[in-house]
């Protein structure tokens, strides 16, 4: 496992198309373009460059096997996790509990207080990896799809 630096193109191109795909996939409102990953790979260099943001990857040879990225808040001394990914020929193997682990004694390092995640509600198995790790479940957010029908999705 290795910290993300800003010279590692490939796989900050490699995490921002997975970004993008996974929102695309999880909200289906979202809609994943040329220009959005162009914005997610300018996101995660500034915060890589600017801010406290961190990325741990694991890799096998030169395929990013998976990644958590993370920033740390310094007034509410919270670290805040983006993302956390695993290949899905990788799950279920450790991976992901170790990035998540490694993540957060970075947290810890930088004097965090709290540690926040945000997981799908159908992805039971990283609830239930959070729980196992003692997080505990703080706020639900609810939605509303506000489209009545087909024609309100070309407006």
């Amino acid at each position: 496992m290795n910290r993300l630096t800003i010279k590692q193109t490939q796989y900050i191109n490699r995490i921002a198309e997975v970004h993008e795909a996974e929102l695309e996939r999880q909200n289906t409102t979202y809609k994943r373009t040329k220009l959005s990953v162009a914005l997610r790979i300018e996101m995660i260099e500034h915060g890589l460059r600017y801010s406290d943001d961190t990325i741990l990857i694991q890799t096998q040879g030169e395929q990013l096997i998976g990644f958590i990225w993370a920033r740390y808040d310094k007034t509410l001394k919270t670290a805040l996790i983006e993302m956390l990914y695993v290949e899905s020929t990788h799950r279920n193997q450790g991976v992901a509990t170790k990035l998540k682990k490694e993540i957060e004694a970075w947290a810890r390092d930088k004097g965090a207080h709290t540690i926040e995640s945000t997981v799908a509600y159908s992805n039971q198995k990283m609830q239930k990896m959070n729980f196992n790790m003692g997080y505990d479940m703080d706020k639900v957010v609810m939605v509303k799809n506000l489209l009545v029908n087909n024609e309100d999705k070309h407006k």
